[in-house]
């Protein structure tokens, strides 16, 4: 009987696998097969998350399959069974990182500003270090020490040396202990039929669950970090909270193999565990960093220590992890029956939510080829030519300005007048001097007018509007902001940021600008005079009195609009 628990048990663990595989597996068989068959990929044949994850699954699945095989060996079945996903997952992973990215067709980037060097070398494919981990691959002093290539809407990493992935390493190898050590204990329980191991099982569950729900968020987010070395308060509280929960997974996970021993062994030992494990993932950070480290605020809590580099707020993250770590063992070992059945489903279901939020959350509509269709109102004027007599305000602007896939429409909300453009998208690379080099103006005083871009990472030109073949507008992406900048002679005339809104609705735009095309000549405005005229006819008025009026502002925000009735 309890053969064949766990024979259904090894194909149900093996089932879960491959799902929770099937991306970076899939991909990385893809990418694999394409290596092999053209030398080399194209940057937009390779898919995140592939490196390190195709080898983390690969061994893992390999382990599950193999664990009855593994058995046979006794109590050297874990030991050996570790030992070779070991090797599986280093030599899948060497081969993956070799793998070549073809970059005839991608640019060289200043690594001190991201934006594009001219006239520079580049070898027609090279071995680029295309790790998930490239995503937090964005502070100043990492990329001091790489050389990098732009390819489209993304960025591809050539580090000086490999020392940067010790902490990506690190988690691999904290990951297949992890998972391989469960798998195992899990069987072995199934097989003798005892649950003496339940309890210990329970804890390595959620330990684990736990580290896999938060590589997943942390692979798919980034923890939302920005291109600079002092983080955002969210970017912050999550990069320390991961910090934490993995110092505080691997101290719990080693402390339930340690329940009956002595106190002093059975909770020391995991809590320094659990702290040299986040010490480990800040030398990991600093060789990646160049002995930096990404900080989280200013002042002399968040400032770096002389000769460690750690902040005191890191040193209470590696505290935190060993006091998160000494609360849940002392509290297993004073509980008979603690986590039990109900707080293990509540952990896992809590895992659960944090993994699933993480891959919705990398849905960024930023990322998406029509992030930039909808409606946008007037934010701020960012530059205007000084030949220019206008002064642009959120009252001057009764703008709303709509895009979609063809078009770019600007409709004045006051007089119903509307303009069409072409719409002709793109995405490339912007360098600093993008609008000085337009403007006319390159020289003092009116230098200091025109933005200066080195304050934005992500520069983009997104799409360029057109009237009659002649350029009206460019639609630049700096960072989060959309700026909309117009032309006039091929001359840097005004940047005008936008914020998009919902407060119109696209297809009356799309309405209005269609019925603006395609409208009879030889109308003419309704003015007040007309309002009043029409007003005395009563119940004589009719449609008939209606016609030869376009529509036109009457008072302030409300109109008086002509509508033909049965057409269309």
């Amino acid at each position: 009987m309890f053969k064949e628990a766990y024979r259904r048990f090894c194909i149900f663990s093996l089932l879960i696998l491959l799902v929770i595989s099937a991306y970076p597996v899939v991909n990385g068989l893809r990418i694999a097969y394409i290596s092999i068959v053209n030398g080399a990929l194209k940057p937009e044949q390779y898919a995140k998350y592939v490196v390190p994850y195709m080898a983390i699954c690969l061994a893992l699945i390999l382990f599950t399959a193999f664990q009855p095989l593994l058995l046979k060996l006794g109590r050297f079945a874990l030991p050996a069974g570790l030992l070779i996903s070991y090797i599986i997952f280093f030599l899948a992973e060497l081969y993956f990182e070799g793998i070549k990215i073809h970059t005839t067709e991608m640019s060289l980037v200043d690594t001190s500003t991201l934006s594009i060097e001219e006239l520079k070398d580049i070898p027609p494919d090279a071995t680029v270090d295309i790790w998930q981990a490239s995503l937090c691959i964005v502070s100043p002093s990492a990329r001091e020490r790489s050389v990098v290539f732009a390819s489209r809407d993304r960025y591809y990493y050539v580090m000086a040396n490999d020392s940067y992935k010790i902490h990506y390493y690190f988690i691999s190898f904290i990951l297949i202990t992890m998972v391989c050590g469960l798998v195992y204990g899990m069987g072995r329980m199934i097989l003798s039929g005892s649950k003496l191991k339940a309890k210990p099982l329970a804890m390595q569950g959620i330990s684990t669950s736990l580290i896999v729900s938060l590589c997943i968020f942390a692979n798919t987010t980034a923890f939302f970090r920005k291109a600079q070395p002092i983080q955002t308060p969210v970017a912050s509280i999550l990069t320390c909270m991961f910090f934490v929960a993995l110092g505080a997974a691997v101290g719990i996970y080693a402390g339930s193999f340690l329940l009956l021993k002595k106190k002093w062994f059975g909770l020391g030992f995991p809590v320094l565990l659990s702290m040299s494990a986040v010490i480990l993932m800040y030398i990991g950070e600093a060789a990646m960093m160049g002995g930096n480290l990404y900080r989280f605020g200013t002042g002399c809590f968040f400032a770096g220590l002389p000769v460690i580099s750690l902040a005191p707020v890191d040193i209470l993250v590696i505290i935190l992890s060993g006091i998160a770590t000494f609360l849940m063992l002392s509290r297993a070992r004073k509980k008979e029956n603690w986590p039990g059945k109900r707080i293990t489903a509540v952990f896992l279901i809590i895992c659960t939510m944090i993994a699933v939020s993480g891959i919705f959350l990398s849905f960024d509509p930023a990322s998406a080829e029509n992030d930039i269709y909808g409606c946008y109102e007037f934010d701020e004027c960012i530059y205007m030519n000084p030949l220019s007599s206008f002064l642009a305000r959120k009252e001057s602007m009764p703008y709303v300005y709509y895009i979609n896939e063809d078009f770019f429409i600007t409709v004045n909300t006051k007089t119903g007048d509307t303009e069409k453009f072409e719409a002709h998208y793109e995405k490339t690379h912007v360098t600093e001097d993008e609008f000085s080099k337009l403007s006319e103006f390159r020289d003092d005083p009116f230098l200091f007018r025109i933005p200066d871009l080195s304050y934005y990472k992500e520069r983009w030109l997104r799409a360029v509007f057109t009237h009659d073949d002649l350029q009206g507008y460019g639609l630049y992406q700096m960072d989060d902001e959309i700026w909309l900048v117009s032309l006039r002679g091929g001359r840097l005339w005004s940047i005008y940021r936008l914020v998009k809104t919902d407060k119109y609705d696209p297809a009356d735009i799309e309405r209005i600008a269609e019925a603006q095309d395609n409208k009879p000549e030889g109308l003419k405005r309704m003015t007040i005079r007309d309002v009043y005229d029409l007003s005395r006819l009563g119940e004589k008025l009719t449609h008939e009195d209606f016609e030869g009026f376009d529509g036109n502002e009457i008072g302030a925000g409300f109109y008086i609009m002509r509508c033909v009735y049965g057409a269309g």
